[in-house]
């Protein structure tokens, strides 16, 4: 009798803890980009001269070969980025930036928020370019992106009609590809 309480015991446990366990970690619903942040995709390959440009399905979430980004300092970027910004609340945005870009999270793309030169697909591949999120800080957007030509962060402000213009990109050196 015992026995068969403790078995009926135990199976209980295994059950509630699978149930937590599936629940809790691996049925996590994986997010998607809100409009702003599509807006944001768009304008970057808007000046694009390839006919179509393939997505990745998810965005690119944190990797190591971005920390090149987080442990520069802000001068760097005029010498390693090409940026020369002359607004003096950029500083501190890309700061912030730096401190929020261990956030990065894999979201979904949804196409029918990208321009019809935008085709998503569902692996990475040669010919498939991925994107981070966009992470939108006051009037600046930072993503990561990653491509058959190399790895780079582009920047992007919003002007006074509410689009997305190229601020400056940073490519990576070819060592941390």
């Amino acid at each position: 009798m015992v026995r068969s309480v403790i078995k009926t015991y135990l199976k209980l446990g295994v059950i509630l803890f699978l149930s937590l366990g599936f629940q809790n970690g691996y049925s996590q619903k994986v997010t998607s980009l809100d409009k702003e942040q599509h807006l944001v995709i768009n304008s970057v390959f808007k000046y694009s001269p390839e006919k179509q440009i393939r997505l990745n399905k998810k965005t690119l979430e944190y990797e190591s070969w971005m920390d090149f980004i987080r442990t520069s300092d802000f001068e760097d970027l005029e010498i390693i980025g090409y940026c020369s910004i002359n607004d003096p609340e950029f500083e501190q945005e890309f700061k912030d930036f730096k401190n929020e870009m261990l956030n990065l999270e894999t979201k979904k793309i949804n196409s029918k928020e990208l321009d019809s030169k935008l085709k998503v697909k569902k692996t990475s591949g040669k010919n498939v370019s991925a994107i981070s999120e966009p992470m939108i800080i006051n009037e600046y957007s930072f993503q990561f992106i990653k491509s058959f030509y190399g790895k780079a962060l582009n920047v992007q402000k919003k002007n006074d009609q509410g689009n997305w213009d190229y601020a400056c990109g940073i490519y990576f050196p070819t060592d941390l590809q």
